[in-house]
Parts: C-alpha cells; structure tokens; sequence
C-alpha cells in the first residue's frame, strides 16, 4: 500500500514544523492573539443580541404584543 503525500490528512501542519521555540515574546504574542480572537467573538454575539432584541421589539409592536403575552400560562389561549 502506497502512501499518497499529497493527501491533505498525510500532510505534516506547518506549526509542526516550526522550530520556532516558545519563547517570552512567542509566548506573549499567541496571549495576545488568543484575546483578541475571543474579544472580537464575544462583539459579535454582543451585536447579535442586540439585532435579535431589536427585530423581538418590532415584531411586538406591529403584532400589539406585551411581555403578559410572551409568558407561559398553561390554560390561557392567546
């Protein structure tokens, strides 16, 4: 059985390859790197929210709704 090298799942990463030791600065930029990566992930679920909120608050408004209406009463039919 061959072995085909240029199969992607055959392929070494290049940061496997990286001789590159870690070093303080490597160290502290991968820290840097790491949060901003999770600062800009939690915007975006911060302006999602608040897309998903806004169209919430126009559909209760065209639709007349209140929050009364939004809560669970078993036995009450809308």
């Amino acid at each position: 059985m061959r072995v085909n090298l240029e199969h992607p799942m055959n392929r070494r990463s290049q940061s496997s390859n990286r001789s590159e030791p870690l070093n303080d600065q490597r160290f502290q930029d991968l820290i840097d790197r790491a949060s901003a990566f999770f600062a800009a992930a939690e915007r975006d679920l911060d302006s999602e929210k608040a897309a998903v909120i806004a169209e919430i608050k126009a559909c209760m408004q065209e639709y007349g709704l209140t929050v009364d209406d939004l809560r669970d009463n078993p036995g009450v039919n809308p």
